[in-house]
């Protein structure tokens, strides 16, 4: 009998150090997302000049871009911006009940695997992305710090693009900018620790999946 419950034990013991010793499975993040889903998007265009990281408005009034999806995503209005001047462009996510919900590609990690591009085209040209705007991530720690501040400013080493500062540099009528946010599945860095250009998803995020995909349109005149 004695012989049988020190059997009995070592087996039990065996067993709860294979168990222990297993690996934990990968979270696929694409799958278990920790956001709601975006229904409703509003890009703002706020003019003025950059000074250093910090960017200060002009005092003009913001125009802004607000696109929703029913079965699909449709935009508001076509707004008119100026060439060689920076604006500084927000990007702000709204759930289906209307709520913001920018907080939550930003924290508990989610700022890890999360990162907007803005693809600009015109169309019957070969001008490339850069040739046509520059955009510069101006993400801030705080993530929710206001428009001209002394927040550190991390997107260039943690590019999100909540917030950036962009600049058109060639006038065009209906300049379509396709917007997408990955929500990359382990991170959204290289294995070196490099980082996606604004304009192009690198080959590393190849197996992502993306939390928004739509074209806008703006048009484009001439600095006066």
């Amino acid at each position: 009998m004695q012989t049988r419950q020190l059997l009995f034990a070592a087996l039990s013991a065996i067993l709860i150090m294979a168990t222990s010793c297993k690996p934990k499975e990968a979270v696929d993040e694409t799958k278990q997302k920790n956001h709601q889903d975006t229904h409703k998007i509003e890009i703002t265009f706020t003019l003025g000049a950059m000074k250093g990281d910090k960017f200060i408005p002009s005092g003009e009034p913001s125009a802004s871009i607000i696109a929703s999806q029913a079965s699909e995503w449709r935009q508001s209005k076509v707004i008119t911006l100026q060439t060689d001047t920076p604006y500084f462009v927000q990007v702000t996510h709204y759930s289906k009940s209307g709520q913001s919900i920018n907080r939550e590609y930003v924290t508990n990690g989610e700022d890890r695997i999360h990162q907007h591009f803005f693809m600009p085209k015109i169309e019957e040209s070969n001008l490339s992305a850069t040739s046509i705007i520059d955009y510069r991530y101006l993400d801030t720690d705080p993530w929710d710090a206001p428009i001209s501040t002394d927040a550190k400013v991390i997107g260039k080493e943690n590019p999100i693009g909540l917030k950036g500062v962009m600049t058109f540099k060639v006038p065009t009528e209906q300049l379509k900018i396709r917007l997408r946010l990955l929500h990359a599945r382990g991170s959204k860095f290289s294995s070196e620790g490099k980082v996606s250009p604004f304009y192009q998803p690198s080959v590393w995020t190849a197996n992502g999946q993306y939390d928004l995909d739509f074209t806008f349109e703006v048009n484009v005149e001439s600095k006066k």
